[in-house]
């Protein structure tokens, strides 16, 4: 396979993405850091990783990452309409419960710090 992009270019900037996935301590990312390339799509609902480009060449964006765009917010807890039946869905997803705990953590702790 051909050398996609460059790394530099697909490198996140912030590691809490907006499904509240955390890069820094995600295996993929570091195997990607490491030169390869696969499992940067989900094969069993063919979500790429959401810090890589639109135009990246496998997989589709989730819809989380889709809203979050389309409503100008950095993750899902920002949403006025958190925990909205598109978030509800995504996470019922197999595997996903530990992205959702990940995201309610990120929640509380904007809001005790006030962010």
């Amino acid at each position: 396979m051909r050398q996609i992009l460059e790394k530099e270019n697909l490198l996140p900037k912030r590691f809490i993405r907006f499904c509240g996935a955390d890069c820094s301590n995600c295996d993929t990312y570091k195997r990607f850091l490491a030169g390869d390339e696969s499992g940067l799509v989900n094969p069993e609902t063919n979500y790429r990783c959401c810090w890589l480009p639109k135009d990246y060449p496998k997989g589709k964006d989730c819809p989380i990452r889709l809203c979050c765009e389309e409503r100008g917010i950095q993750f899902c807890g920002e949403c006025s309409h958190f925990e909205c039946a598109r978030m509800k869905e995504f996470y019922s997803k197999h595997g996903y419960d530990k992205l959702r705990r990940r995201m309610l953590e990120e929640v509380k702790r904007r809001k005790e710090a006030k962010l």
